[in-house]
């Protein structure tokens, strides 16, 4: 493997900086910090945790959603193993995620935490990377999906 020019180590690093900016975000409940995070159109494909299949919808929608499934929760998202593959102004980054989500409100039964496998497609915009296109693929969730207003029910 050639060593990458400081260009690119400098976009590999940007890319892996907006993938963590936008977990950071959530877990801030930053949602204008949330939203800088992608392009004004996104791809995402959250099949495994929602069981909806994939979908185009505005980023602000996009966001939105996450501000109601998580609003009343603390979380941590904790984005890890990144591998970003550069083509010009287009960058996939491959990672993991462990997700740990708590529910204040409940007394007990009040966590719901995921492994997830992500891949971001971004795209090199003026503003600089934004996340163009999501998927995530769940290794295992644990606890009660009942926390996460994203989650569909465990199944029998």
């Amino acid at each position: 493997m050639s060593p990458l020019s400081p260009a690119a180590l400098a976009d590999r690093q940007d890319v892996v900086d907006t993938v963590v900016r936008y977990g950071c975000a959530l877990d801030a409940k930053d949602w204008a910090g949330a939203r800088s995070c992608f392009a004004d159109e996104i791809e995402a494909d959250y099949a495994d945790l929602r069981g909806t299949g994939p979908e185009r919808v505005a980023a602000q929608a996009f966001v939105d959603l996450r501000r109601r499934a998580l609003e009343g929760l603390q979380t941590h998202h904790m984005s890890t193993n990144h591998l970003v593959t550069l083509d010009g102004d287009r960058a996939t980054c491959v990672s993991a995620m462990l997700i740990h989500r708590l529910d204040p409100r409940r007394e007990s039964d009040n966590t719901f935490d995921t492994l997830a496998h992500y891949t971001h497609g971004l795209i090199r915009t003026p503003q600089g990377w934004r996340i163009a296109r999501v998927q995530q693929r769940v290794a295992w969730n644990r606890g009660n999906p009942a926390v996460h207003a994203g989650a569909r029910p465990a199944r029998p």
